[in-house]
């Protein structure tokens, strides 16, 4: 058991660990000092409600108890991501003082850490949520494209039937000006969304710019 890189333990009918492994060391621990503390002495703040519900219901599980999954706090309280699998431990010639009228005394199992999973589905969802952001950046700069060359054409057209002693050219002139800058922030705004998707595509990491 020493050598499982994943946590080996046994919790009793309250929750308190009563057996844990030697991989508790990656983590700062010694497994010593852990046993007979509760486990929502290590759970993160923000997940003691839901491990608390989930240790009050092994009595009603009769032994068919779900996985769950719980951060924890190193020695250095750093939050790290494990899942709980377990079963029940019974024994029906325990002291009545430490088991239910079933004979459930607590559970055992393993807690895998699963850091770099959470990592992976959170940098995927970021990826997905970027990829919807470059759709939507490039169909608007297909809808602004289309009206701004037809303004520039119009006043390209207009520019070429008047002097610039004209009252209206100049007028005309800043009208074509402002488009052609426009389409030139489309182009190289289209550019930019191309090259980042296709650089995505490749595997590589988006570079915002």
């Amino acid at each position: 058991i020493s050598v499982i890189p994943d946590i080996i333990y046994r919790f009793d009918y309250d929750g308190r660990i009563t057996y844990i492994s030697d991989a508790v060391k990656r983590y700062g621990y010694h497994p010593g000092e852990l046993i007979g503390k509760y486990l929502t002495d290590l759970v993160y703040n923000a997940d003691k409600d839901k491990a608390s519900k989930w240790i009050k219901g092994w009595q009603a599980a009769d032994g068919n108890i779900e996985f769950i999954e719980l951060r924890l706090l190193t020695k250095n309280q750093k939050e790290i991501y494990f899942k709980f699998y377990c079963i029940a431990v019974k024994e029906l010639k325990a002291s009545k003082n430490n088991m239910d009228s079933n004979g459930f005394m607590g559970i055992q199992g393993i807690a895998i850490d699963i850091s770099e999973l959470k990592r992976a589905e959170e940098e995927k969802n970021h990826l997905s949520k970027f990829q919807g952001f470059l759709e939507t950046t490039r169909s608007i700069c297909h809808e602004l494209s289309q009206p701004v060359t037809v303004i520039s054409g119009y006043s390209e057209i207009l520019l070429l039937n008047r002097t610039e002693d004209d009252p209206q050219y100049e007028k005309l002139f800043e009208i074509k000006k402002q488009a052609d800058i426009i389409d030139k922030i489309v182009r190289r705004l289209r550019y930019l969304v191309k090259y980042t998707m296709s650089d995505n595509s490749s595997g590589n990491e988006i570079i915002g710019g």
